[in-house]
């Protein structure tokens, strides 16, 4: 018997929105000359598309991610990913699972400003709930799960009624802590080191099989 969902959570960067990495490796590599240091297109890769950004700014950069992270925000605007991200071809399914009857909710780590610039491309009014799961919002951030478990109390739903898309591992470990079904969206970018997702897939569309119309009489 198909379990019956009644929400969907999403992660945001490279789940629904692609930042080309062109403009990733410009602005750490602005960031990183204005701090008279350097790393190759792999450290870079490393510091964007994996978990645990903070080892990776100690180990590959050689600077603390406390120096490190204000000088990469000033060059990573909201403004300036405004300019260079676009959602993904597929992104369209957000709004398609609103209009049939399920609730939506995007939990990410991303800071502020890139949350409302990337959920603006999305459509706000897609998303029923957003959280924010980082220790500045009051949050452990992924792969806790108490961003996921603040999300499902806001839609008011059981884990057992929910699934959480993402790309990343700390996203599949978030979602198992949570008792969600974890959903990993392959974009052929973030590693998984190891992780077994429960389901994958290449293509939100994919998942109208697992999410027939809620609303339908």
């Amino acid at each position: 018997m198909m379990m019956a969902y009644k929400a969907v959570l999403f992660d945001l960067d490279g789940t629904l929105v692609h930042t080309p990495f062109d403009y990733v490796s410009r602005v750490v590599g602005r960031a990183l000359a204005d701090l008279n240091l350097s790393s190759g297109e792999g450290g870079i890769r490393r510091f964007w598309y994996e978990p645990f950004r903070e080892r990776t700014i100690r180990e590959v950069f050689g600077t603390e991610p406390e120096i490190f992270w204000p000088v990469m925000n000033r060059h990573d605007t909201p403004e300036s990913r405004m300019s260079a991200a676009r959602p993904y071809g597929d992104a369209d399914f957000v709004a398609e699972l609103k209009e049939t009857g399920y609730r939506t909710g995007i939990v990410t780590g991303a800071r502020r400003g890139i949350i409302r610039c990337e959920v603006e491309m999305i459509g706000p009014g897609n998303f029923d709930v957003v959280i924010r799961a980082q220790k500045s919002s009051g949050m452990e951030p992924k792969p806790h799960p108490e961003g996921i478990l603040r999300c499902l109390g806001e839609l008011q739903v059981s884990p057992g009624e929910a699934m959480y898309v993402g790309n990343g591992p700390e996203d599949i470990e978030a979602a198992k802590a949570a008792g969600v079904l974890d959903v990993h969206m392959d974009r052929n970018e973030h590693p998984l080191n190891g992780m077994e997702p429960s389901v994958s897939i290449s293509s939100l569309y994919e998942l109208r099989p697992m999410l027939p119309p809620r609303n339908a009489p």
